[in-house]
């Protein structure tokens, strides 16, 4: 229920992670219970969804400016305008927040197409921007999220793949986060 899935969609999704090797039943289902099902090598599984990941093709990237240099302000701000509980921040703003290891000016945040972004009030450009919005061509990115310092997080996998696809040293930080163990698995 939790993902928005039809039973059918997710039948065919476990069977296809079950033939792929990265599911595996863990106890039988009876009458009175479902079976359990448990990953079966989560970092193949990460590596599979990494290799077929298309950051850019996500959703729409729009780049604002926004004064000032600090990204906890420029996070506050968005905060502010659009209300706290909207933006899933991501890349090295969210990373920073589970595990420092690169600074960047750059805020990233997932939002939701239904909110308009005509509530962001800073300048628009098409480069250079210091606040990063992600309009999401689907909900997936703002279904698991965590509050971590004040701030809502998307999830540690979500973090890792879009730090992928950022440049810079986006993919020296995805590689430590994943490898801290704290990351989520």
């Amino acid at each position: 229920e939790c993902s928005g899935l039809s039973r059918g969609l997710v039948s065919r999704l476990v069977r296809a992670l079950v033939a792929s090797g990265h599911l595996k039943l863990v106890t039988t289902a009876t009458r009175q219970q479902a079976g359990t099902w448990q990953l079966a090598d989560f970092d193949r599984l990460l590596d599979d969804w990494r290799a077929h990941d298309n950051w850019l093709g996500r959703g729409r990237l729009v780049q604002y400016s926004v004064l000032g240099d600090d990204p906890v302000q420029t996070a506050r701000k968005l905060q502010g305008w659009l209300g706290s509980s909207v933006p899933a921040f991501t890349q090295w703003f969210a990373a920073n927040h589970r595990l420092a290891y690169t600074d960047t000016p750059i805020v990233s945040a997932y939002i939701p197409e239904t909110v308009g972004l005509e509530r962001i009030p800073a300048r628009v450009v098409t480069t250079g921007g210091n606040l990063w919005v992600i309009v999401p061509h689907d909900d997936g990115p703002l279904r698991e999220t965590r509050e971590v310092s004040g701030f809502r997080l998307a999830c540690d996998v979500q973090i890792y793949l879009d730090l992928l696809g950022a440049g810079g040293r986006g993919p020296d930080h995805a590689q430590e986060l994943r490898r801290w163990t704290g990351f989520a698995r």
